[in-house]
């Protein structure tokens, strides 16, 4: 059984944990905002830049796959794929083994967007991890560590997106 101590050690690192995923969900959205490729068209929501990262890692994946990965119904997933392949973005394509399902992949330009917001983020997450503190803290200080450096990703993104 836990001591009151425990308990309030306990419930202030888990408040501490929501708060990194909320900042880090912060930073997502300025990130995602940022890398959206043409600035003449709208920016990729949250969600059209997750499919892109997901076909990136996947190379394919059917409609009613995508469809529970976001959790939307195939009429709205079928809405989102047809805005990705107007910007040049997707692709879709018939399986060949059954004729009647439709795959979905990165286009050529899908691809590259891909591959550039890969390699941008890898040399951005590997500069922010270099500060992250040092190995034997308790989980506590490393977690007010990481937290303690995530201004400079959100002034990362947010300068690149002013003269990007």
């Amino acid at each position: 059984m836990k001591t009151g101590k425990e308990d309030r050690a306990g419930k202030k690192i888990a408040s501490e944990i929501d708060d990194l995923f909320l900042r880090l969900t912060e930073i997502l959205w300025i990130h995602t905002a940022r890398s959206s490729g043409d600035k003449k068209k709208i920016p990729l929501n949250i969600t059209e830049h997750f499919l892109i990262e997901y076909l990136g890692r996947e190379s394919f994946a059917s409609m009613s796959k995508l469809s529970q990965l976001i959790q939307v119904v195939p009429t709205t997933m079928t809405s989102m794929v047809d805005r990705l392949i107007r910007r040049g973005l997707l692709k879709r394509r018939r399986a060949r083994q059954d004729r009647r399902q439709v795959l979905v992949t990165l286009s050529e330009k899908g691809r590259e967007f891909y591959e550039n917001h890969r390699h941008s983020s890898r040399e951005i997450y590997a500069d922010f991890l270099s500060n992250l503190p040092d190995k034997g803290k308790t989980f506590g200080e490393n977690l007010k560590g990481i937290k303690k450096n995530l201004p400079y990703l959100k002034k990362h993104f947010e300068e690149n997106k002013k003269n990007g």
